[in-house]
């Protein structure tokens, strides 16, 4: 608090020390002493020249109702406009305030006003002088409540206007005011009592700046109707609102930071619940005003703080230059407000989402399918919640982890599913991956591509052993070989073909042109795949088997007969392998040459009999496998 003896030397200065005694209330204004000068009485001169003598009541053009209010000098009554039908405020003197001096303040208060087209200010409708030669002025009629009513109350401020955050709102409307007054400054008025009773808000939202009677000019236009700040050295304005330099007495230092220093007190009392200099008497009041500095409870939000720290600074020079330069830092704080709330809302989704993850998984089915779908739901929510609080405010930190929290998370999430595309393509939405997390995508990606390579090579393996191919083409041939190879043993004996090596070699020499021929006829069925392959190539060794077989009994000096007996055996052996390795439902078959192999070789006679029938199981068991293969697969 500022020293008692300077206190008192300011007091003293000012020539006001007997308002300690006197002031009762220190949130009302205090006025300068009124006093004449020859620019009043020449405006009202010119006033009453331009009125013909005659006010708008006496000729009808004007009725006033009923008083709407009145302050310390001025009452303000309803009124209507006859000739535009519409209602309107007229401010006039007191009746126990009329003088010249009352009279100029009225008038200046309504050039300044007048001067003033903006849409936060209270429009001038006209000035004149009644029937009694007093000045009034015709306003807009603002149909609504102080702000000072409504600032601290959030239930009427959301029944009222649908705001659901008081502080946000509240804000709003105090960059509304600053805008007011950057605009005011831009023409070289200081307002001087800002507070928000001196702000109305009308029924939809609509925010004007009252009460211009102590405002000043900083600049001098030569008319002499604006009070001059660089003359103003009594004490005015508002004590729970001054600022320093308005008790110093040096008119110098008042400036459009002196308003900002107002600005910055009306923000402090709606943070806070009171004005920033609070007391019991004026004195007290005014001894915080010097030392301006006002005490911030704990809980409020340090950004908002600092703001306001600066505005109400006791050095001018340390706050913010201008009203605009405040609107800005609130309208930025807003923003980054606006962000961190999403962020809030955001984070409480991504907790959500980690606890979720967190639990087991439950297998495969439909309530997995259910859980993906639950996880992908709170991570688009959340992500949607970061992105929209980046969009607001690119800077915000806590998003962009929050954001990166998020998706890493997910990639966690397929990576542990065994997706690393689906993680690929989260990690390519964060401008930066992890390292760590990005090698381990990597490593995933490798090794899903080894295992599809080697689904793709198993893939190729079983369309290479798929029996489904060439079914109808094997099951044509067997029918044919099988039946020749079937009957010719039981016929070319009795023509004696048999009898030699030379005739021994025909058959098994036409039968392998034969399996040529049909193998080029049906080459395109016969060679797409391995099982198609080996069982072509199996018939043909056979039969290049056979005349060996039969070339090398020849060399040996073996009886014809005997090394027909051997080809039953050569038979078996080559069904076996072919079974083993290819087929194993011609076990049948391979059983089959085994038993006509003994019987021939027991009884050569039989050998004849023995193949016929041999190669019959043989063609049997071929059909039966192929055709219960043809049932048991979708048809080619």
């Amino acid at each position: 608090m500022a020293d008692s003896t300077e206190l008192d030397e300011t007091l003293a200065r000012l020539g006001v020390a007997e308002l300690d005694a006197t002031v009762r209330d220190v949130r009302a204004t205090i006025t300068p002493k009124k006093r004449a000068d020859t620019a009043g009485q020449r405006a009202l001169a010119v006033l009453s020249q331009l009125s013909g003598g005659r006010s708008p009541r006496e000729s009808g053009a004007l009725t006033l109702e009923r008083t709407l209010g009145q302050g310390g000098m001025g009452v303000v009554h309803l009124g209507t406009q006859v000739a535009l039908g519409r209602k309107v405020a007229v401010k006039t003197l007191r009746p126990e305030h009329r003088s010249e001096a009352t009279a100029m303040q009225l008038l200046r208060e309504a050039w300044i006003t007048g001067a003033l087209e903006h849409p936060n200010v209270v429009p001038i409708y006209d000035l004149g002088l009644d029937e009694g030669g007093h000045p009034y002025i015709i306003l807009k009629r603002i149909e609504g409540a102080p702000w000072s009513e409504l600032m601290h109350d959030g239930e009427k401020i959301r029944e009222r206007f649908g705001a659901q955050d008081r502080l946000d709102w509240n804000l709003q409307i105090l960059m509304q005011v600053s805008n007011a007054l950057g605009f005011a400054h831009s023409r070289g008025i200081v307002h001087r009592d800002l507070k928000p009773e001196n702000v109305m808000i009308g029924e939809f939202g609509e925010v004007y700046v009252l009460d211009w009677g102590i405002a000043v000019s900083l600049r001098d236009d030569g008319s002499g109707r604006l009070p001059l700040a660089a003359e103003q050295v009594e004490l005015c304005g508002t004590p729970s609102y001054m600022a320093p330099e308005m008790l110093d007495g040096q008119a110098a230092r008042l400036s459009e930071r002196t308003d900002v220093y107002l600005l910055g007190g009306v923000l402090y009392e709606l943070m806070t619940g009171r004005p920033p200099h609070d007391g019991d008497t004026l004195r007290q009041v005014l001894a915080k005003v010097l030392a301006s500095d006002p005490p911030f409870p704990d809980g409020l939000e340090p950004e908002l703080v600092r703001i306001c720290r600066r505005a109400l600074a006791a050095d001018p020079d340390a706050r913010f230059e201008n009203a605009q330069q405040l609107r800005l830092a609130l309208q930025g704080f807003l923003h980054r407000r606006g962000s961190a709330q999403l962020v809030v809302e955001a984070q409480a989704r991504l907790d959500r989402l980690l606890h979720d993850l967190a639990a087991p998984d439950e297998g495969s089915g439909p309530r997995p399918i259910a859980r993906r779908l639950h996880l992908y739901n709170l991570f688009g929510e959340c992500r949607f919640g970061f992105q929209q609080a980046l969009k607001t405010w690119r800077e915000n930190q806590a998003a962009q982890d929050g954001l990166v929290r998020a998706t890493a998370a997910m990639i966690e999430y397929e990576l542990g599913q065994g997706d690393p595309k689906a993680a690929a393509l989260l990690a390519g939405q964060l401008a930066s991956v992890p390292p760590a997390l990005a090698a381990r995508i990597a490593e995933a990606e490798r090794a899903s591509e080894a295992e599809r390579e080697r689904a793709r090579n198993l893939a190729r393996i079983g369309s290479e052993w798929d029996f489904s191919v060439g079914r109808r083409t094997r099951q044509f041939l067997a029918a044919v070989a099988g039946t020749m190879w079937t009957v010719l043993p039981l016929t070319l004996p009795l023509r004696g073909v048999y009898d030699t090596y030379a005739g021994m070699l025909i058959l098994p020499a036409a039968m392998m042109l034969l399996m040529i021929a049909l193998g080029w006829w049906a080459r395109e069925s016969m060679t797409k795949t391995r099982i198609n392959r080996a069982l072509m190539g199996g018939a043909l060794f056979t039969m290049v088997a056979q005349i060996a077989l039969h070339a090398g009994s020849a060399v040996l000096g073996m009886p014809p007969m005997m090394s027909k007996v051997l080809d039953l055996f050569a038979w078996f052996v080559i069904t076996a392998m072919i079974a083993i390795t290819v087929e194993r439902r011609l076990v049948p078959a391979a059983l089959g040459y085994l038993a006509g192999f003994l019987v021939a070789a027991a009884r050569p006679r039989w050998v004849f009999c023995a193949m016929s029938l041999s190669n019959l199981v043989l063609t049997i068991n071929m059909l039966l496998v192929w055709r219960a293969e043809g049932r048991r697969r979708a048809p080619e």
